[in-house]
């Protein structure tokens, strides 16, 4: 009998659990929030026995919740902050320090000097991230060399790495499952993307004993059993995916040159990039893997805007906006953007793909009848700009057309942008109605891995969008706004001084 799905979406900030039932209808959600530490300057770390307390809390409210116990649980899926590890004892499943998040930057000079000696290149060949301290193999090699003796004990298998998904499985099962997927694997940057396996060279390189490592499984397969002392109950283990991955399974961007974008405090747009790993990726686009059924391996490219929904608290900040406003694209003022006002907000950097580490916005063109409107218009259109640029990006390492963007996330609610980009992108942009995308994926995924269903079945339940936009701006117009863009966006990084720095492939980051 199809019984209950559980999806686990375990972030940076919180933990959410949604049950789904037989036709991936959410009936029940709860949540747990995530502590983040901030013990020094680049560094970010978690409570990895709290993130472990919060998914066995949010699983076993969203039985109660339901209606339900374990005895009717198909499957549990997991879907992790990507690149957020934790190193723990075999024998006692204690970390030997707190899980340290991507967004965790102590590495960064050592990754600049491994830059400097020319392993990029090879790392890049084989994993397709850029060398860059969000990905976890420098911060790895820094703990293990940190703490006294951790490489010997590492060496003699006392000492397990994994990233969120891994540990959770672990505990889950009673330290019986070291398992992870391709998804998760592909973001150490210790992990052959086209070969599927860990890489020995690059093993080597960072110092990293194997026997640490996890087995890598299929995204949706049996990898485990729930120990019911821990969970409560028995259940399969029958999903591990990335976040972003799973998005872009749940928004159904199944086939090649389908693509999702998150607008959230950041853009994150992933393409559904196909089954060749080998083909070349444009400068400033990540390629990673996406997920795998059974033998096949989906792979996807990343592009990444720093700057998206953060604009309006800023916007607020500077007395631009009230504190319950909202900014708004008027209409026609595409058209007008080239002798507009204008602004680039470039607050956290520039992202794909010139990954410039920019930290400031400049505005320009103002007149003495503009406004605060006018001001938050000209920020919003400098947003829907950085996107479009990394659309582009991504459009140049697709063997086939980029046909459909589907979007999420906060800011998606903001109509007038999702339009712009669509104007801009020259492409069609569908909102799903759904609000938990990445829950809604993993869940599909743990269908999949339970035998419940396959992605045919999946493709005929109900999935429904609330809002499309078509591109309508005239080409002309689109490619004045597109060129004056260029130019604003030029002149400030030369203004900024940073017109001789190389932008380098930059570091992708994942919503998490």
């Amino acid at each position: 009998m199809p019984g209950l799905i559980l999806a686990v979406d375990q972030g940076s900030s919180s933990t959410r659990c949604v049950a789904f039932d037989a036709r991936l209808a959410p009936i029940a959600q709860t949540s747990r929030p995530v502590t983040t530490e901030f013990p020094a300057s680049g560094r970010v770390e978690h409570d990895a026995r709290q993130i472990l307390d919060g998914v066995l809390g949010a699983m076993n409210e969203a039985l109660t919740c339901a209606g339900a116990n374990w005895a009717e649980v198909s499957g549990v899926g997991l879907a992790g902050q990507t690149e957020t590890f934790v190193v723990w004892e075999r024998d006692t499943g204690r970390p030997v320090y707190p899980a340290i998040s991507w967004r965790d930057t102590r590495t960064s000079d050592a990754c600049a000097a491994m830059r400097a000696e020319g392993h990029e290149t090879a790392i890049r060949s084989r994993t397709g991230l850029p060398l860059e301290s969000a990905f976890s193999a420098s911060k790895l090699r820094w703990l293990l060399a940190e703490l006294p003796g951790a490489r010997k004990a590492a060496a003699e298998g006392q000492l397990l790495f994994g990233d969120i998904n891994c540990w959770l499985i672990w505990h889950l099962s009673g330290g019986t499952a070291h398992v992870t997927d391709p998804s998760m694997a592909a973001r150490t940057m210790l992990f052959d993307i086209a070969a599927g396996h860990w890489d020995h060279s690059l093993l080597d390189l960072f110092g990293i004993p194997e026997a640490m490592l996890p087995a890598v499984r299929p995204t949706a397969s049996p990898l485990a059993v729930t120990d019911a002392a821990v969970c409560g109950g028995r259940a399969a283990i029958t999903a591990c995916v990335g976040d972003q991955q799973a998005a872009l399974f749940g928004q159904r961007c199944w086939h090649e040159g389908m693509a999702k974008l998150t607008l959230g405090t950041g853009a994150f747009l992933w393409c559904n990039a196909g089954d060749d790993p080998t083909h070349p990726v444009p400068a400033g686009v990540v390629s990673s893997c996406a997920w795998q059924l059974g033998g096949h391996v989906t792979y996807a490219l990343e592009g990444f805007v720093p700057n998206a929904g953060a604009i309006t608290t800023w916007l607020r900040q500077i007395g631009v906006l009230g504190q319950s406003s909202w900014p708004r694209i008027r209409p026609g003022a595409l058209a007008r953007a080239a002798d507009g006002a204008w602004c680039v907000p470039a607050l956290f950097g520039l992202g794909t793909p010139t990954w410039m580490p920019l930290t400031f916005a400049e505005i320009g063109n103002l007149t003495a009848d503009s406004s605060g409107d006018d001001i938050a218009e000209a920020a919003l259109i400098g947003v829907a700009h950085q996107i479009v640029d990394a659309i582009e990006a991504v459009r140049g390492g697709l063997i086939r057309p980029l046909e459909l963007i589907r979007v999420d996330g906060g800011l998606a609610g903001n109509e007038s942008v999702v339009a712009a980009i669509a104007d801009l992108a020259d492409l069609r942009l569908e909102r799903t109605a759904a609000t938990e995308v990445t829950a809604l994926g993993v869940g599909a995924l743990a269908g999949i891995g339970a035998d419940q269903w396959d992605r045919q079945a999946l493709a005929g339940l109900p999935f429904e969008t609330d809002y499309a936009a078509r591109p309508e701006l005239d080409p002309g117009s689109r490619q004045a706004a597109r060129r004056a863009w260029r130019r604003q966006v030029d002149a400030a990084i030369d203004r900024h001084g940073m017109g001789q720095q190389s932008a380098g492939a930059g570091s992708a980051r994942t919503a998490s």
